[in-house]
């Protein structure tokens, strides 16, 4: 289905802006077959055998980046019998293999060939393995080691490691998607990028909408305008390529989308299987919270097409919503610095362990009766700054002193007893015995300070705790506060 006139007026106003030109695209391209040629040209360790080296991502073969974001992830191949034809008694064993060994690669032979072509920052970094991060004509580069594993192993096997896949992901993109098809994809993703939520840095759930899932997406429903059409229903449907897995068996053949959801991806919320590795959920790591607030800007958008849809939204400012005192008082900040450099993913994710714990250890005492009643959070980070902020929100920020604890039930002759005969001062109440306890704590405020204070990061610093009501808060901390009341609550 065509795009109405508007909208496609729309469409082709914000690609103006957001397609790279030929300059920049020359420029990715000649830095690209340099750091190439400094590979190819040094002194690559005997054990390995290269496969290819190839530009992956959007910047790379697939060509869907957009304007004034280029990076480069510059893959290594390297073939796998390196690991194939080893025998290892566990997969731990085998994992701190590869670790090792990739470890060894980048630090003896890759980060010693950059910094000798005059690269800047070059330096390690660290996802599932280690890779070199650095820095060359303007151009933020990634270049890793992957092992080049055929389409067919992959299919019946899974990766080696999970960056095995990526090269694949970039030949199916490269091979079934057409230059207008790359230019919804450019749109869609700017679309995301424009609400925050895009990729492992959303400000909504742990994250967002990923560049892969973004030209997937277009590749099941052909065109933007389809996808928008159509968006709502992705949240309860399986997105599948089944005329792609010819030379396999499909597992999920007959399978509705109930037993997939509750059975074989039950911790998943979106569902879009992977074309090259058929037991991958492409949607794995995208959260609720991403697709609901996304969903409900895309339904207003195809209600009422407007150009300012497509325009960078700031994370709202707390202090800055009209919200009176009462209101604010209900909403909670706790800051956090990086003191010590490391991958933003690992920070992200010990956060949000966090943040879940908080979150249940404040709904209930330990004895289980009810504490802080309906406590919401979200993290947001700024990786430059090295911020992060965990925002909270609870309908009742103070609570009594005091808690009546519920003892053995009166039928239960003998617990009845011994509680009893333990607590002196508890009192009946219908067959039922009652103890009242202190807590520590009235005010949510007490409750961060008393269980976070104790608790430390590694790599992080705790600056300090806090709520929407104080007179002076950091800056990035009422955008986190602004995030969780705006772009979260409404839509839960």
């Amino acid at each position: 289905m065509k795009p109405p006139i508007e909208v496609l007026s729309i469409f082709n106003e914000i690609l103006k802006k957001i397609t790279p030109d030929d300059v920049e695209l020359e420029h990715i391209k000649e830095v690209t077959s340099l750091i190439t040629k400094f590979i190819r040209n040094s002194q690559i360790p005997d054990e390995i055998s290269i496969s290819f080296i190839e530009p992956q991502g959007s910047t790379g073969l697939k060509q869907t980046a957009l304007k004034n974001t280029a990076d480069i992830d510059l893959f290594i191949g390297i073939d796998p019998k390196i690991i194939l034809n080893n025998h290892f008694s566990s997969k731990k064993g085998k994992k701190e293999f590869i670790h090792s060994k990739f470890k060894d690669l980048t630090k003896n032979w890759l980060i010693p060939c950059l910094k000798g072509h005059g690269l800047n920052n070059v330096k390690m970094s660290y996802a599932e393995h280690p890779y070199v991060s650095a820095d060359f004509k303007g151009i933020e580069l990634d270049i890793v080691i992957c092992f080049d594993v055929s389409s067919e192993y992959l299919q019946k096997n899974g990766p080696i490691t999970s960056v095995d896949r990526t090269p694949h992901h970039t030949r199916f993109i490269r091979d079934n998607i057409n230059e207008k098809q790359k230019n919804d994809i450019r749109l869609l993703k700017h679309f995301f990028k424009c609400y925050n939520c895009y990729g492992d840095k959303s400000a909504l759930g742990r994250s967002g909408f990923i560049g892969y899932s973004s030209e997937l997406l277009i590749f099941s429903y052909d065109s933007l305008w389809n996808l928008f059409l159509n968006f709502e229903e992705i949240g309860s449907k399986v997105i599948s390529h089944p005329n792609i897995f010819k030379s396999i068996k499909n597992p999920y053949d007959n399978k509705s989308y109930l037993t997939m959801k509750s059975i074989i991806f039950p911790n998943d919320y979106l569902i879009i299987l992977d074309p090259t590795d058929i037991n991958r959920n492409v949607g794995s790591s995208i959260s609720k919270r991403a697709f609901k607030f996304i969903n409900f800007q895309i339904q207003n958008f195809c209600r009422k097409p407007d150009i300012s849809f497509f325009e960078y939204r700031e994370l709202p400012s707390i202090k800055k919503l009209n919200l009176n005192k009462e209101q604010l008082s209900h909403y909670f900040y706790v800051q956090y610095k990086e003191i010590q450099e490391d991958h933003y993913t690992k920070y992200r994710d010990k956060l949000y362990s966090l943040m879940d714990q908080v979150i249940k250890k404040a709904g209930r005492e330990n004895t289980l009766e009810p504490r802080f009643s309906n406590v919401i959070g979200e993290l947001i980070f700024d990786t430059d700054k090295g911020q992060y902020i965990l925002s909270f929100f609870t309908d009742s920020p103070q609570i009594s002193a005091d808690f009546k604890r519920e003892g053995p039930k009166k039928e239960s002759k003998s617990h009845f007893k011994k509680f009893r005969e333990k607590h002196p001062d508890a009192f009946e109440e219908n067959d039922l015995i009652f103890l009242i306890l202190k807590r520590p704590f009235t005010h949510f405020k007490e409750f961060l300070e008393y269980n976070l204070t104790k608790k430390s990061i590694k790599g992080l610093d705790l600056i300090k705790i806090g709520s929407a009501i104080d007179s002076k808060c950091p800056s990035y901390t009422e955008k986190g506060m602004g995030n969780l009341h705006e772009n979260v609550i409404p839509f839960i």
